[in-house]
């Protein structure tokens, strides 16, 4: 019994312990995806959507059953009637009640409408098929926002730090001039140009800040957060993961590709509404029945009392052989239609092979020049810790130090904008060839 609480104990403090965790804020990549897969308003509302073309699909929905319809009538009279017959004789009612009643069962069912049923459930297929490739799309389409802002997050913190380095070594710098000039070995120039190096650094710490947080609000907007909430990144840097040889990520386009899939039901969907229309040009073959009950009750007339069932049956055709030619219109409207989804599904894959050739050429292009900043930033860092020794030393002036600090930094600030570039286009390509979901979660 004991062993027992000691477990339940134990679980209550992991999930606390994971509720606090969240609380307060300590969260990485794949958490936020999960809770934006979970709270997202537009994917909950993709997901009613897929929920209500489910409901459609029925063989109900595509005209398969019958129709059964009930009807009940009940009706009461009250009249005043004098009647004058041939014979001399008379007949008068003063108020007289009557009343009837009648019910009726009804059926009736389309046996045969030109194969328009069959066009209309596969037409309910591919809809439902529609609405769940939609649902992948904007699960795929959250997935990356999240990731390119989480990574764009990272980047900024990571440009953040540096220019926290530039203050430091800016409020040092300001504080060598004062020291400078107390000495009476200073120069004022000297003084207030380090003064206003020093406050455009913390001015750009200060912008960096209000970029970040509002990254964080857009991250908030997308997983259904407050605006208040504010998390911390358990990562700090960004790592390429790099991608296939093209002909790979084509062939993987070509059959996951949630844009190049929607364009294929699309085609699939204006067969279907082209055999609907043709189906008009056949006879329509119906059966009905139905079954009756009726009774009547008079104080006055011929009838005092009556009462009537049964059934009728039969079969309907109907054939419309002229309508002002308004169905061969629609004919032709559908074929234009059907043809603009060949049209639009050729464009799409178009498209999809086109834009990974050109992220393929800027993803190599950015990576050649990362290479190259790698060199430059070495040589920026060792230029930069020379310059503050020199600065130290009195050997160079507070501007030529200046120089090399904006060399270091704005080198330093392109590798992180590389480094963020590459990553978003390798979150690109995943979304494209429909590999995002199986690769970031």
């Amino acid at each position: 019994m004991l062993l027992k609480k000691t477990n339940i104990l134990f679980i209550l403090f992991l999930f606390c312990a994971k509720g606090t965790l969240w609380a307060q804020g300590q969260t990485d990549l794949n958490r936020l995806i999960n809770k934006a897969l979970e709270e997202n308003y537009q994917i909950r509302i993709v997901r009613n959507w897929e929920q209500m073309a489910q409901n459609n699909n029925t063989i109900g929905n595509a005209g398969f059953l019958p129709s059964v319809n009930v009807r009940g009538d009940q009706l009461w009279g009250i009249q005043t009637t004098e009647q004058r017959f041939f014979s001399g004789d008379t007949r008068s009612g003063d108020n007289a009640r009557s009343s009837r009643m009648d019910a009726i069962v009804e059926l009736d069912w389309t046996v045969f409408d030109g194969f328009r049923m069959f066009a209309q459930r596969d037409r309910l297929q591919y809809l439902e098929q529609l609405s769940k490739s939609d649902t992948r799309y904007y699960i795929d389409q959250t997935i990356a926002d999240v990731s390119t802002l989480y990574y764009q997050l990272l980047t900024e913190k990571r440009i953040l730090r540096s220019f926290e380095r530039t203050l430091e070594i800016s409020e040092f710098r300001l504080r060598l001039e004062e020291q400078k000039r107390q000495l009476g070995t200073g120069n004022a120039l000297l003084y207030q140009q380090a003064l206003i190096d020093f406050n455009a650094d913390k001015s750009a710490v200060t912008g960096r800040k209000m970029i970040i947080r509002d990254i964080e609000l857009q991250i908030n907007r997308i997983i259904s957060a407050s605006a208040d909430y504010s998390f911390q990144t358990t990562d700090t840097t960004i790592h390429l993961t790099g991608f296939e040889e093209r002909e790979v990520l084509l062939e993987q386009s070509m059959q996951n590709n949630r844009d190049l899939e929607r364009a294929r039901i699309e085609e699939l969907i204006a067969e279907t509404n082209l055999r609907i229309e043709r189906s008009a040009r056949y006879p329509q073959i119906s059966v009905f029945g139905n079954y009756s009950y009726a009774t009547q009750t008079n104080e006055v007339g011929f009838i005092e009392s009556s009462t009537s069932y049964g059934g009728q049956y039969g079969v309907r055709l109907r054939f419309n052989l002229y309508n002002g030619g308004r169905q061969n219109i629609r004919i032709n409207n559908t074929l234009l239609e059907q043809q603009s989804a060949n049209f639009s599904a050729m464009d799409t894959r178009s498209m999809v092979e086109i834009q990974l050739a050109s992220l393929e050429n800027r993803y190599n292009a950015f990576l050649e020049q990362y290479r190259l900043l790698e060199q430059s930033f070495e040589a920026a860092q060792n230029s930069l810790s020379i310059a503050r020794e020199q600065l130290q030393a009195g050997m160079i002036s507070g501007f030529e130090f200046r120089q090399a600090q904006m060399n270091s930094i704005r080198v330093e600030n392109q590798m992180s904008d590389l480094l963020f570039n590459l990553k978003a286009i390798e979150i690109d390509i995943m979304r494209i060839t429909g590999e995002i979901s199986g690769r970031m979660l």
